[in-house]
This record gives structure tokens, C-alpha cells and sequence, in this order.
């Protein structure tokens, strides 16, 4: 029956899938990321569970004096979206035991509490357990990498670096490579160094090329340059994966807008506003381009949708 439960969230998870593949409308979209939120709520009170879960085991086991034989399912690790490439079938059998294996108790212990507190944004603890994790199991790749990250996102950028480099040097992996550039690249970004944070994340793209967020960022960082015949170039490529990411609509109507190509503008808008109807920059952005094109009835039209939201609320 438990198990059962998280097989329905999932199928709902593909049902909602399924619909926004049909571009539906504004109002269906709206009642879709309203279940979404639902089944977030629900996922993130397991997580809750779990952690109270793991935190009462640990006390029944110091207060009656017993070990818990604590190991990873055979299957954990079959649904984890990272592949080991190499040519020598040897390197790879030993990337494979030093990326998956934890061989302590203790080390899958803390491994599976930091991703419990990484998951509820509770990042100071899961450093802690990260921390223990690397110090157990230093040969484990996966700890490294996670406790980059939370560093990372921490704002601790130089132990970030240091793990990040290290994941890079032991890694084979394409695709955790292209993650770790990409992570760096966010790093360089947050200290204003935006050359180096450029040239992360073409090394991102160019690990495995489907690493969408890469692009994005690069596009990023060439509009906010002004470049935007590249971030246009850039953001296409986004949009190639994501061809339903308003966020991604909406910065290639800027980008064209921005460039005077204001036809291509409003087209990208319009197709941004369709996607996320509720969002007034849109209608903005749509009602400023409008007035520069000499349509002032379309222009009031999306002045007025825009006031009326703020009223509404």
C-alpha cells in the first residue's frame, strides 16, 4: 500500500505531463500547477517523515545497544540519471565502484540524511552529513559532488572549488562533468566574473550536449552583455528542449526586442503569454512593444489586463 501510494503520484506526475504537451489554456494550466503544488506538499511531508524516521532508529539504537544493518537497496541507484563512459573497461568497473559504493553504515546513513535536509533547503545540516560522508567514504565521487554543491549554494565558494575540481579530476562521467562546469560557472557568476563563468559553462555544453541549463546560462550572460544576437543563439538552443518554458520565450522576446527585431519580439511574447497568462512583465513588455509599433488598441488592451490582476488582488 505505501509503496502503491508513490506509484499514483507518479502516474499523476505523467498525466499532468501529458496535458501540458497539449498547450492547454490559461485557466487548465493554472489548475495544473495547483496539483503540482499538491503533490510537492504531499512529497515534502515524506521527507518530514523520513527525517523523524531516521532520527528515532538512531535513538532506539543508542538506547538499546543495537546496530541497525543500514544498506542501500539493490535497485537505488537504477534510476539515476548519470552514466559511466570510458573506454577501458577496467577504468570504468573502478568508477563505477568509487561513484556508487558507500561501504560503512554510518557513511549511508549521513549520505541519506544530507539529501534529506539538501531537499528541504536545510543547508547547514547537510553539509554536516556531507562533511561526515567524504570523511567516511573518500573515495566516494556522489559525496564529493553533493557536498560541492550544498557549498555552493551556501555561498562557501572556495571549499565549493575544491571539491568541485576534485569530482572533475576523478570523474569520468559526461554527464556529472557537465554539472560540476556548470556549478562552477554559477560560482563565477556570483563573483562577477563573468569571462571565467563563460568559459564554464561552454565546457558544460561541450561535456554533454544536452545540458540545456548551460545554454541558458550562456544566453544569460550574453544578453546582460548586450550580445544579443548570441543570447538569442543561446536561448534557441534552450528552447529546442524546453519548447514549452515560458522563461525562455520571454527572454528571446526580449533579446529580439533589444536587438530591433520588434516583429520577432512580440511573437516570443505572445508565445511567453500563452504559456504563463498570470504573469504581468509579459503583458508589459507586449504593451510597451505595441505602443512602438503604433497599435494602441492592442497596447491599452495589455495595460489594462494589467491592471485589472493588480486590482484582483
Amino acid at each position: 500500500m505505501f509503496f502503491r501510494s508513490f506509484e499514483l503520484i507518479f502516474s499523476y506526475l505523467e498525466e499532468i505531463d501529458h496535458i501540458f504537451n497539449k498547450n492547454p489554456d490559461g485557466l487548465e494550466r493554472e489548475e495544473l500547477v495547483n496539483k503540482l503544488l499538491s503533490l510537492r506538499n504531499i512529497m515534502d511531508h515524506c521527507i518530514k517523515y523520513w527525517l523523524s524516521f531516521e532520527e528515532r532508529i538512531n535513538e532506539m539504537q543508542q538506547k538499546y545497544a543495537f546496530s541497525l544493518p543500514d544498506v542501500l537497496p539493490d535497485d537505488f541507484w537504477d534510476d539515476l540519471e548519470i552514466s559511466r563512459v570510458s573506454s577501458d573497461p577496467e577504468i570504468e568497473a573502478d568508477t563505477g565502484n568509487l561513484f556508487l559504493k558507500l561501504k560503512s553504515e554510518q557513511g549511508i546513513n549521513s549520505f541519506r540524511r544530507g539529501l534529506g535536509f539538501w531537499d528541504l533547503a536545510m543547508l547547514e545540516e547537510a553539509i554536516r552529513e556531507f562533511e561526515k560522508v567524504v570523511e567516511l567514504e573518500p573515495n566516494f565521487i556522489f559525496g564529493h559532488f553533493s557536498l560541492g554543491i550544498a557549498y555552493s549554494q551556501k555561498g562557501i565558494h572556495e571549499q565549493a572549488m575544491a571539491k568541485l575540481r576534485l569530482v572533475k579530476e576523478l570523474s569520468s562521467d559526461p554527464h556529472l562533468n557537465a554539472f560540476v562546469h556548470n556549478t562552477m560557472g554559477n560560482i563565477y557568476v556570483d563573483e562577477k566574473n563573468y569571462q571565467q563563468a563563460m568559459e564554464e559553462f561552454l565546457k558544460a555544453a561541450e561535456e554533454d550536449p544536452l545540458f540545456h541549463i548551460a545554454y541558458f546560462n550562456m544566453g544569460a550572460i550574453f544578453f546582460n552583455r548586450r550580445q544579443y544576437k548570441e543570447a538569442i543563439e543561446a536561448f534557441k538552443k534552450v528552447l529546442h528542449f524546453l519548447p514549452l518554458d515560458w522563461e525562455v520565450c520571454y527572454y528571446l522576446g526580449r533579446a529580439y526586442t533589444l536587438s530591433g527585431n520588434l516583429g520577432e519580439g512580440l511573437k516570443y511574447f505572445k508565445k511567453a503569454l500563452s504559456l504563463n497568462p498570470a504573469d504581468t512583465k509579459i503583458l508589459f513588455e507586449m504593451g510597451v512593444l505595441y505602443d512602438l509599433l503604433g497599435d494602441k488598441k492592442s497596447a491599452a488592451h495589455c495595460y489594462n489586463r494589467i491592471i485589472n490582476k493588480i486590482n484582483q488582488l
